[in-house]
């Protein structure tokens, strides 16, 4: 049945007690109790098939508060903004290690990161290299206060190297530029 999931034994007890054992569970159940975050429903061994089956839309998990920031990697397939569906900030973003790819594949992109205070320190948080920089959309402009110790700390070349390599403006900016 769409909508419903079955339980095993264990996940029934763990969810409704010994008392009330159902071997069912859909959206309507999740909602009625805080305590069924994805995090919970996870630990109990769900994935994210089963819980996309109960609830495809991924903002009625987080506008449900049952999606926190940090169970983002737990349903990578959801594709959760960091950015635009969480509301994080730079160092919320930062102090959850995400990679990279993560990030691109969530469809997180440099200029995303920027709005969301990305400063050239702030880069240092990501431990990222040049290349993942890239892939995520750095642009020069961006880089017009980088200095050679800076670029050396960030992206372990001089800062001329560092030019050579990104794009002359952001999508966003190329965008506007177009119109």
């Amino acid at each position: 049945m769409s909508g419903v999931v079955s339980l095993t034994a264990f996940q029934s007890v763990s969810i409704y007690g010994w008392w009330k054992p159902l071997r069912v569970l859909n959206w309507k159940l999740i909602v009625d109790r805080v305590d069924l975050t994805v995090r919970k429903l996870h630990a109990l061994g769900l994935n994210e098939l089963q819980m996309s089956n109960m609830q495809p839309d991924k903002l009625a998990w987080i506008n449900n508060k049952r999606v926190e920031l940090c169970d983002i990697v737990l349903v990578p397939t959801w594709r959760i903004h960091v950015t635009r569906d969480m509301g994080a900030t730079i160092v919320q973003i930062a102090r959850m290690n995400l990679t990279a790819e993560f990030l691109h594949h969530t469809g997180v992109t440099f200029v995303d990161l920027v709005d969301s205070g990305l400063t050239l320190n702030a880069m240092l948080l990501f431990g990222f290299d040049l290349t993942a920089w890239v892939q995520l959309g750095l642009y020069r402009d961006f880089l017009k206060e980088l200095t050679d110790v800076q670029s050396v700390s960030l992206f372990k070349m001089p800062q001329c190297y560092v030019m050579q390599c990104v794009k002359e403006t952001s999508g966003r900016q190329a965008l506007q530029e177009s119109i």
